[in-house]
């Protein structure tokens, strides 16, 4: 007799824990819900839960190997939290958004797999080109939009190829759920590695399934200018209370456009103990000085502090240099001060960068995007993480 879909799935989960190289998932298929519908497709995750069409996988995802690679797929989304950190991206142009994310998890999956076999590519759905190896996203993101893909249907997120992205249900979380989540699915990856170190036969140095993601490669300064750049630079946006003449004459009504800057960027310094010294803050202001100059802000407030808030400086037009950095501090260490004074201030910048070497105690909870500059190997549970140290 054969197994039902739900049976299957969870076997698919068994499989994958006691595998040497891909239990290192375990932790983060235990994240969020498995549900089944007809509501849906195919398959679909919102960053947290995964959803699957029962009919798509009997008909799709017919063999053990390509039912673990959906399984997989879904859950590589959610390691690498897509629905979040990329939602600007779908808002450009959610089909390429899309694509991206797909060339990048399936990738990943063949690279983990290296040709044993323990998963295999349906036979629908984006097929990666190799070139994007080891690119990121947004890189493969910004290759797309030079080089546009045909339309053949593959991650136009409306089911036709083998999965749909819920960025809508991703984005719309209250932020104290959303914060737990991301916490949660990290705290799993590191649960994961530990797990695939104990079962993958010794092999404790070589890379896993989410070494980007415990040991980035990326060079911290790319990720660092385009985090700046894509949350803080001006952008033009449409407006209606401005009716664009060029269509006026025709009898048709259309917004106008408008231009837009940012209004505040906020630089966090971590000043307790010795880690506002040394040559790792020098290279850190030195490379945000160049982005802040390029970007000239309205206003860029850098913010001091130890187990409270400690100091303030305010820079505007762009006019930020370590020669004016006044920092002040030396107390003991506690990551949520910041996010507290900003909400008790009533300050609502476009974006936060915060500098410190990761010993923070609390990482407090924040309400903007923000990017975390640490110059240790520790990780934030939220935010995006750039470890400077060389």
């Amino acid at each position: 007799m054969s197994m039902s879909v739900p049976d299957r799935v969870r076997k698919a989960h068994l499989s994958i824990m006691r595998h040497p190289k891909f239990c290192v998932y375990s932790g983060v298929l235990s994240c969020g819900s498995v549900k089944y519908t007809d509501a849906i497709p195919t398959a679909c995750t919102d960053g947290w839960d995964v959803l699957y069409n029962p009919k798509f996988i009997t008909e799709y995802a017919e063999t053990d190997p390509e039912l673990r690679f959906l399984v997989l797929h879904e859950a590589t989304h959610k390691a690498y939290r897509h629905m979040a950190t990329w939602r600007g991206l779908h808002e450009e142009d959610s089909r390429l958004a899309n694509l991206a994310a797909d060339h990048f998890v399936n990738l990943s999956l063949q690279d983990t797999d290296s040709g044993v076999g323990f998963v295999k590519m349906l036979r629908v759905g984006v097929k990666p080109d190799p070139k994007y190896r080891g690119w990121s996203v947004k890189q493969i993101f910004d290759d797309l939009k030079q080089n546009p893909p045909d339309e053949d249907g593959q991650g136009d997120g409306e089911g036709d190829g083998m999965d749909s992205h819920d960025w809508e249900q991703g984005a719309g979380k209250d932020p104290t759920e959303a914060q737990a989540q991301a916490e949660e699915i990290q705290r799993a990856i590191r649960q994961g590695e530990i797990i695939r170190k104990k079962i993958g036969k010794g092999s404790g140095d070589s890379a896993g399934a989410f070494d980007d993601l415990l040991q980035p490669k990326v060079d911290w300064r790319t990720v660092l200018r385009e985090f700046v750049t894509e949350t803080c630079a001006g952008r033009d946006e449409s407006t209606w209370r401005k009716l664009n003449r060029r269509f006026m004459d025709e009898g048709i009504c259309m917004p106008s456009m408008i231009g837009t800057t940012i209004t505040e960027l906020v630089v966090g310094f971590d000043t307790s103990g010795s880690c506002f010294n040394g040559a790792d803050m020098a290279r850190f202001v030195a490379e945000i000085t160049r982005i802040i100059e390029d970007i000239r802000p309205n206003k860029c407030r850098v913010i001091y502090w130890d187990t409270k808030v400690v100091g303030e400086q305010v820079f505007e037009d762009g006019q930020f240099a370590v020669q004016n950095l006044k920092p002040k501090g030396g107390g003991g260490t506690d990551g949520s001060v910041l996010f507290d004074y900003l909400r008790e201030n009533r300050i609502n910048p476009n974006a936060i960068v915060q500098f410190t070497d990761g010993e923070v105690g609390d990482w407090g909870r924040s309400d903007w995007p923000t990017l975390w500059a640490i110059t240790s190997n520790i990780r934030s549970p939220y935010g995006v993480t750039i470890n400077i140290k060389e």
